[in-house]
């Protein structure tokens, strides 16, 4: 396209801007010197890791949690020798009350495990507050004359306990041996990953409650590290034997014999936490009681088992070194070939090298932080390196890209499109969108809440537009008009019609239930699509035009979108749309009679696959045939369907008509 051409379309200072953007940049781009070259690979590899940082950030722990179960040799740790005994639902309601948990029932628990000689018993029970007197004092005395150390819970830097509550809870402990039974959940997503390193509320490093269990705390700082889970046995059982407290009484004594023995909760949303293996047993199996997971680390710690990790500020220096690295060979190389080779090279001995450290228990470093910071400066540099090769056309797609859909811009820059006035006529699909009582709810939110939802909505809208291959009209407030079959011909434009309807629909309800969950009553989007001939092309002024269409094809696409007000339904198409498309199932909602029409426009509402086999939608199929062929007992039908499924817009609506007395499918609107 010549810059000529120009003239009919922008003011004199839109054309002169665009002029200038299509012609070849009036100068050469300037050899980068040694210094210049070294202060952009700093820059690149600055910029790098802060794109880099976040996905790292949340990623990074992820693959780590699958690195570890895949290769880490979790069957080394020591499990044999450790028994869970939990109290739950079935435990607490034999008592007559839920809390504290009865003191004497722990004392003769406790009378009970130490009986069969247990290595240690570590009670996951904080003591924070006293109960019956009498059995405070039989729990306490329990506890002393154990032969066996029983380790007591304390909570020492939690914010969780009242001064009275840390006050009681130290004298009980005072004189008898206890650990912190605090767990340290990561950042970034909640999940439980690093062996605990708790403090009291002076900042001093504390015991553990597992390092208390296996006697590992004499002068010994916390341990850190990563938390070797073992994963459930392939047959679904746990990794360690389970209990109910109840039962512990009529168990075998060798069950408990040489063994450490925790005793801890395992109750609903009570003391329950999410761990790695969520990743490979979902939500509901990696969430644990606290016990269970105090048992996986005491198995470690009594392993002698530890895979360090390695702080943020390592990992960013890390990366920084990756990505400098790339930064310096990039800059002495002109062979990208060559280079990206070099590249994926680098990668992959980085990743034998992670697996070497992590299934040798040495540390596990950062899987992905290094390799992205050294892919992103990779791209930074390239879109640098290249940027002086921008030709005539890409300047042209970049002006234009802001006025006109990406189909016509991919047009415009091959010259198969001039800007002149005027059009032609061609078999269109039209899809026309509005989002149901937006104006009234912008009227009352605050101005930047009203364009933060309506730029993330059209935002979703247009992108799906662009993705099915529409031509994007125009954007009137919160209403979109694309259509199919122009700039370029399409054999499958109904089809594609229908399959974007039926996914900007999915889209928006999504969006719709988002914006209700933060308390925003967004309404539904209503579409209307409608298949004919239309006049496009370039329509306006000289100083003004869009690329669009004209003519009853047009308008009939937009009353059917207004008119799912009526129908009940958020989808509707014309007769003409469903009968070109062979690979959507639709339902008939009538013969609509627009305002201003004599003739009546039968229209369809294309169905999800799920939706097809439902009895109801069998139901409403036959009902609306019945009522086609005037039979009187489509009422009767109807009222079946409503009661399958009353929520269903179409079915209300002709309930209403046959109600009133009104015959077929005929539908006659007032209004547009």
């Amino acid at each position: 396209m010549r810059p000529n051409d120009l003239a009919v379309a922008r003011t004199d200072k839109r054309e002169n801007r665009i002029g200038r953007a299509t012609q070849p940049p009036p100068y050469a781009p300037r050899a980068a010197g040694p210094w210049r070259r070294l202060a952009i690979a700093l820059a690149a590899s600055i910029l790098a890791v802060a794109i880099a940082l976040p996905l790292a950030t949340r990623l990074d722990p992820v693959i780590g949690d699958l690195l570890l179960f895949r290769f880490a040799d979790v069957s080394a740790t020591k499990r044999d020798d450790i028994v869970i005994v939990t109290l739950t639902e079935d435990t607490l309601a034999q008592f007559p009350y839920r809390s504290p948990i009865d003191r004497g029932f722990l004392a003769d628990l406790i009378d009970t495990l130490a009986a069969a000689g247990p290595k240690a018993i570590g009670l996951d029970i904080l003591l924070d507050s006293p109960s019956d007197p009498d059995k405070d004092r039989k729990l306490f005395e329990a506890i002393d004359r154990a032969s066996s150390p029983v380790i007591l819970a304390v909570a020492k830097g939690a914010k969780l306990l009242t001064d009275r509550q840390y006050a009681y809870l130290q004298e009980v402990v005072a004189n008898r041996k206890h650990g912190s039974v605090i767990l340290q959940r990561d950042d970034t997503d909640g999940i439980l990953r690093h062996l605990p390193s708790p403090f009291d509320r002076d900042g001093k490093p504390v015991l553990t409650f597992t390092g208390a269990l296996a006697d590992t705390g004499s002068g010994r700082k916390p341990v850190s590290g990563r938390i070797l889970y073992h994963p459930p046995e392939q047959d679904g059982a746990p990794a360690f034997p389970r209990y109910p407290a109840q039962t512990v009484a009529f168990l075998p004594p060798d069950w408990f014999a040489g063994k450490y023995v925790l005793i801890g909760t395992d109750l609903p949303n009570i003391d329950r936490h999410p761990t790695p293996l969520v990743s490979i047993a979902g939500s509901a199996a990696g969430t644990l009681p606290g016990i269970v997971i105090h048992a996986h680390i005491l198995a470690q710690v009594l392993s002698g088992r530890m895979i360090a990790t390695l702080s943020l500020t390592q990992t960013l220096l890390l990366m920084a070194a990756a990505a400098l690295a790339v930064a310096l060979i990039f800059a002495r190389t002109r062979r990208p070939g060559r280079f990206a080779l070099f590249l994926g090279a680098a990668i992959a001995i980085y990743a034998f090298g992670v697996w070497l450290l992590v299934s040798r228990d040495i540390v596990m470093p950062p899987v992905l932080g290094p390799p992205a910071a050294a892919l992103a400066c990779a791209f930074i540099l390239a879109v640098v390196r290249w940027r002086a090769d921008r030709t005539e056309r890409a300047f042209l797609k970049t002006a234009f890209s802001r006025y006109v859909s990406p189909a016509v811009v991919k047009r415009l820059s091959s010259g198969d499109i001039s800007l002149a006035l005027g059009g032609q006529k061609r078999t269109v699909t039209y899809l026309f969108t509005d989002l149901q009582g937006f104006t009234t709810l912008s009227e009352s939110l605050p101005p930047d809440q009203v364009a933060e939802l309506l730029n993330g909505y059209l935002d979703r809208m247009c992108d799906l537009m662009t993705e099915h291959g529409a031509t994007i009209d125009k954007i009137i407030g919160d209403a979109v008009v694309g259509f199919f079959g122009a700039p370029e011909a399409m054999s499958d434009q109904s089809a594609r019609a229908v399959n974007l309807a039926m996914a900007l629909d999915a889209a928006c309800e999504d969006y719709r239930a988002d914006a209700v969950r933060r308390g925003i009553p967004l309404g539904a989007t209503r579409i209307g699509v409608h298949r004919g001939e239309a006049v496009i092309g370039n329509f306006g002024g000289r100083r003004f035009f869009d690329y669009t269409g004209i003519g009853d094809t047009v308008n009939t696409a937009a009353r059917l979108e207004g008119a799912n007000r009526y129908l009940g339904t958020r989808i509707c198409v014309s007769r003409d749309v469903a009968e070109d498309c062979d690979s959507v199932a639709f339902r008939p909602v009538g013969d609509i009679v627009l305002k201003g029409r004599a003739a009546p426009l039968s229209c369809y509402e294309p169905m999800p696959a799920e939706n097809t086999a439902a009895a109801w939608m069998k139901g409403y199929l036959e009902a609306f045939r019945q009522m086609e062929n005037g039979d009187r007992d489509a009422l009767a039908a109807f009222e079946k369907v409503a009661k399958l499924n009353p929520e269903d817009g179409p079915t209300r609506l002709h309930l209403k008509r046959l109600r009133e007395g009104a015959e077929g499918a005929k539908v006659v609107f007032s209004e547009k």
